[in-house]
């Protein structure tokens, strides 16, 4: 299923004005015998999102995680079905709307990845995604970005930027940008993905490949896009990218969506000051990532090496590189190929 920050808030809208019960719950998704609902707790009318188990999934021992914003329940027995149980994800009375929603979506995603496998196995899942989540909320939001940090972002802001621009529609364009919430890539377009590495380095360009998963990915059609800023007058700040884009999602309505994903990408407005140098971007080169691309893949590792980063040099491709209005054609006109 295709999850949305604004299709799950679709949901919950729907649920909004149950009144009688402590829980209302709407079924949204199926793997398996684990059943994933939208609800909201009350009274409150907080969102959540519930994962449904067989009874017996669930042990005395679970140490439930909570924290930032969000909080995480075992539902009552007689809320659900014979046989059943059920934990809940819930948004706290002063969470913030957008990064919920922005979180649910995210697990909900990583969740349904897994495809079939034992309940546990899912719980198990949920709950270390939920814990990387109260870490990543927790770690270093406080630290402006570093130089290197501002040009990823800046990369990132471009690319939206044009893809707003291709799709003629905000929206769209930032349900398509994943790289805030921790996905391997940073933009999902249809079945297709693509990554962005910058940098505003004048000799050279090493990226970082983060994962295996970044480049080897099931995703198809798969591209890397390199962009290289230079220090000039005539470019911007990332202050300056930044508020130029909240006025293309103010006057889309999307401003608090797209509020949240820049406070995922750890930029904050009290640092803003601190941005003050200039980049001026050159042409993206957009690789497209095929069988005969240069990078890790899991089909040749060894079956114990389960992670790795590494570098790879952009400056020494062999491949020719296309244009961003060619790689977004591509991906359109793959929208309907298998995965």
């Amino acid at each position: 299923m295709a999850w949305s920050e604004e299709g799950l808030a679709r949901t919950w809208r729907a649920l909004k004005d149950v009144e009688g019960e402590d829980w209302a719950l709407m079924p949204i998704h199926q793997s398996g015998s684990v059943v994933f609902h939208a609800g909201r707790s009350f009274p409150g009318s907080r969102e959540a999102v519930v994962v449904d188990f067989p009874a017996g999934t669930l042990k005395s021992a679970d140490r439930l995680p909570g924290g930032g914003g969000f909080d995480i329940l075992r539902l009552p027995p007689d809320t659900g079905s014979e046989g059943r149980e059920a934990i809940a994800l819930v948004r706290l009375i002063d969470g913030s709307h957008e990064l919920f929603a922005l979180m649910a979506v995210n697990i909900l995603r990583h969740l349904e990845q897994l495809g079939r496998v034992p309940p546990r196995a899912t719980l198990d899942a949920f709950f270390v995604r939920v814990r990387e989540w109260q870490e990543f909320m927790a770690n270093q939001r406080r630290k402006p970005l570093s130089t290197e940090k501002q040009a990823g972002l800046m990369g990132e802001l471009i690319m939206l930027d044009a893809l707003i621009r291709h799709t003629g529609s905000a929206l769209v364009a930032l349900d398509s940008w994943q790289g805030p919430t921790k996905s391997a890539q940073d933009f999902h377009v249809d079945s297709g993905a693509f990554e962005v590495k910058s940098t505003a380095k004048t000799q050279g360009f090493i990226a970082r490949i983060n994962s295996i998963d970044q480049l080897d990915s099931e995703r198809w059609p798969m591209f890397l896009c390199a962009i290289r800023f230079a220090e000039d007058e005539a470019g911007e700040t990332l202050t300056q990218c930044v508020n130029r884009l909240r006025e293309v999602m103010d006057g889309s309505g999307v401003r608090k969506q797209f509020d949240a994903l820049l406070l995922l990408s750890r930029y904050l407005d009290d640092h803003a000051d601190r941005y003050t140098r200039k980049l001026l971007s050159g042409d993206v080169q957009c690789f497209r990532v095929e069988d005969d691309f240069p990078c890790l893949r899991r089909a040749t590792l060894p079956g114990q090496i389960r992670n790795a980063q590494y570098d790879l040099d952009i400056e020494s491709l062999d491949e020719a590189p296309q244009s961003m209005d060619m790689m977004f054609q591509i991906l359109g006109e793959t929208a309907d190929e298998p995965v």
